[in-house]
């Protein structure tokens, strides 16, 4: 019975999610309203609530700065005490407060709209509320349950004003922001493996240890050692890469032939090595590294030119 009384609260909190999203459908005018204000700013986003809105201001605040609009946080009582300096003529303020009715945030709402003339978007249960009623535009948040014990606890109206944040956001940003932006606002971690490119973080130009497979065997040697990246490549007349001479290659060959001083670069090579594109994504580089077992791989044009090589450490400089 204890089993079944638990499953029953799980999924009244669910169905009032649900019916919270799908009653989002109404919302969508006001939303493009907001959306709309916010892009004739001439300034900053300010966003602004406390308790549990305030969580969700901060995650608002966070999505827009990812995709590159300069938009910052501020808590309703330490703007009232001195943290609204961060505010000024051409910013948007935007707060956040389900009851319409929390008196911090009405505070910094009245103080902005007086003292810097600023355009004030409020997300909110009721448009009659006092926030509402102050507000230049206004989306309402229909939640009528929250599907939490006893209905005291912010669920489902939280989950819907994170979506309608994330609706906002959306329609805030603009149509040419694309994959290499993006990238830009996320150096670090799995994104920035996929977004970023090969070409962005490999060694290039004379760094890049290269012979000709009729370079003499000493000639590969000393590249070898003057790059001091544990390998070189091997390229035909054209720049393309042939072969590869590696370390481990050089030991092998010592140890069965008599005749090093008569060896060209090409008698040591391992053909047809391991190459990735210029575009392709660091994630992909390192993917191939970690297939094939290798630290190093080299980087070739759309002709199949040399144009680089990336060292594992190269890439994880650029994720830390």
């Amino acid at each position: 019975m204890k089993g079944k009384n638990t499953e029953n609260r799980a999924r009244k909190t669910l169905d009032a999610a649900k019916d919270a999203l799908r009653g989002l459908d109404g919302s969508i005018t006001d939303v493009i309203r907001a959306a709309k204000t916010i892009k004739d700013r001439k300034g900053d986003i300010v966003v602004t609530g406390i308790g549990k809105s305030g969580f969700i201001g901060q995650k608002f605040t966070a999505s827009l700065v990812s995709l590159g609009e300069r938009a910052f946080y501020i808590h309703p009582t330490e703007a009232l005490h001195g943290d609204l300096g961060i505010l000024s003529k051409g910013d948007v303020l935007i707060a956040l407060s389900f009851s319409g009715e929390s008196k911090e945030v009405i505070s910094i709402v009245n103080y902005a709209k007086k003292n810097f003339n600023v355009p004030v978007v409020v997300l909110c249960k009721n448009k009659g509320s006092s926030l509402g009623r102050i507000s230049d535009c206004c989306v309402e948040v229909p939640v009528e349950s929250e599907g939490s014990p006893n209905g005291f606890a912010p669920m489902a109206s939280t989950t819907a004003t994170l979506v309608i944040c994330d609706m906002i956001v959306a329609a805030v940003i603009n149509g040419a922001f694309k994959d290499k932006h993006f990238a830009v606002y996320h150096p670090g971690g799995s994104l920035g493996l996929r977004l970023k490119q090969v070409k962005d973080s490999m060694i290039s130009g004379s760094k890049v240890p290269k012979v000709k497979k009729t370079s003499s065997f000493l000639d590969a040697i000393k590249e070898i050692n003057n790059k001091n990246l544990g390998v070189t490549a091997v390229v035909g007349s054209q720049d393309n890469v042939v072969g590869v001479i590696t370390d481990g290659d050089i030991r092998r060959f010592i140890l069965q032939s008599n005749k090093m001083d008569e060896c060209l670069a090409k008698d040591v090579m391992t053909s047809k090595p391991k190459c990735v594109q210029e575009e392709d994504s660091l994630q992909i580089a390192l993917s191939t590294m970690e297939n094939y077992k290798i630290t190093s791989i080299f980087v070739v044009n759309s002709k199949k030119q040399l144009t680089g090589i990336i060292h594992v450490h190269n890439i994880i400089e650029q994720t830390l």
